[in-house]
């Protein structure tokens, strides 16, 4: 199992034509696996930027793709995700509860690598990360341009 950390969900929407992004979506293969949170993020992420209406569209989508299973966030990973979060939280490093919440479920449910764009995954040693930026989101927190969910 595999799991996408919500950054591959932003950059397979955008037009930035993260290659990476679209295969880890659309490819059948091993099971790709996100939390419930990654829903909240994404949602929030596309709201902010572009309306709520836009936000909606694109979790039907994500709720849509065949080969994403969507797990809850359960009292074990909750803990877990604060133990993460004492562990790697620091001046350099200001990981988020959602990417701790993110990266304890993918540990929890044994996945083998997690796919992100995300800085702040550099050097957590439980789980092998991999980058798949295209884009400077993570370093600025601005939303490439912006592609109609339906186009996919």
């Amino acid at each position: 199992m595999i799991f996408l950390d919500s950054w591959v969900f932003i950059e397979y929407f955008s037009e930035n034509n993260n290659r990476q992004a679209v295969e880890l979506i659309e490819n059948p293969g091993d099971t790709r696996v996100i939390s419930s949170v990654v829903i909240a993020e994404v949602k929030y992420v596309i709201a902010k930027k572009f309306g709520i209406s836009k936000a909606s569209e694109v979790i039907n989508v994500m709720y849509s793709l065949p080969n994403i299973r969507i797990l809850p966030v359960t009292k074990e990973i909750a803990e877990f995700a604060a133990e993460l979060r004492l562990k790697y939280y620091n001046r350099d490093r200001q990981i988020s509860y959602i990417d701790t919440l993110n990266l304890a479920t993918a540990i929890a449910v044994e996945c083998n690598i997690l796919y992100t764009g995300d800085p702040d995954f550099n050097g957590i040693n439980e789980i092998a990360i991999k980058n798949i930026a295209s884009s400077k989101f993570g370093k600025d927190k601005n939303l490439p341009k912006w592609k109609e969910p339906t186009d996919r």
